[in-house]
């Protein structure tokens, strides 16, 4: 009698599974594994995304609370204040800017966004913020590289050093890194010089970077602020731009992870 045909078993007919989890699969070596794993570049890049969006978010709401602030106080009263400081003024406004980046709870946001208008010039109000932003921030780093984390923790608060510790572990990879987070998280760059004293980051990286790419997110605050302030009729058009701002990344949000994540 002939001998039958082997039939196939069902473990000849199943492919292999690859678990999710590497210890669970005893064959996690296949290669198809590694092409399941999520990268740390991906993972960055995803919280950066989010952290895009959020900042996106925030700024439509800074921008209203801004706004109401300004009409409740009053332009002209900031303005006479300021001029009673007479040639002091800059001077005034940028140590007050510098000690909202050394104590970086305070914030000088709706001060910063009418300083074109009180100084009566846009080029000026640009000037001495990034001046004032650049000392305050320059002086959180060394702060950070010369006395270390305790001392740091006194200056920002314990909730504050769980933000710096956090941007020293994800954004403190090289001067790329730095880079990038300078435009995209320019709204917290007082913790991020902190962190940047923690870690191995030369200062001269480090001061050219807060410099260079400082100059456009503050043109860009001072410029609208004074935009807003002499016609609030462009409030139309600039919650346009912030929503442009929200969408734009949701759009493209592929190439801004690659990008994010490879900061490095």
């Amino acid at each position: 009698m002939p001998d039958q045909p082997s039939q196939p078993t069902d473990q000849q007919h199943e492919p292999h599974r690859i678990s999710a989890d590497p210890v669970a699969d005893p064959v996690n070596e296949n290669p198809l594994y590694d092409e399941l794993t999520v990268t740390d570049g991906q993972v960055k890049g995803k919280r950066s995304f989010r952290e895009l969006i959020v900042a996106g978010l925030g700024f439509g709401v800074f921008l209203a609370v801004m706004t109401i602030g300004i009409n409740a106080i009053g332009l002209d009263r900031i303005q006479a204040f300021i001029e009673q400081a007479g040639p002091l003024a800059p001077l005034a406004y940028i140590a007050l800017k510098a000690a909202t980046y050394i104590f970086a709870p305070l914030t000088s946001g709706p001060i910063q966004v009418v300083a074109g208008a009180i100084f009566g010039n846009v080029w000026l109000g640009v000037l001495y913020t990034l001046i004032g932003e650049v000392l305050g921030g320059s002086i959180s780093f060394w702060i950070a590289r010369r006395f270390g984390r305790p001392v740091v923790q006194r200056f920002v608060g314990k909730e504050g050093m769980k933000q710096v510790e956090e941007f020293y572990q994800t954004r403190m990879g090289g001067w790329r890194s730095l880079a990038i987070a300078r435009i995209v998280l320019f709204s917290v760059w007082d913790f991020l010089s902190y962190a940047a004293g923690l870690a191995p980051v030369k200062f001269s990286s480090y001061f050219l970077v807060s410099v260079i790419l400082g100059f456009f997110p503050t043109l860009f605050f001072v410029g609208l602020g004074t935009t807003v302030v002499e016609d609030s009729s462009s409030l139309v058009l600039i919650y346009g731009l912030v929503a442009l701002m929200i969408v734009l990344p949701i759009v493209f949000r592929k190439p801004l992870e690659k990008l994010l994540g490879s900061g490095q």
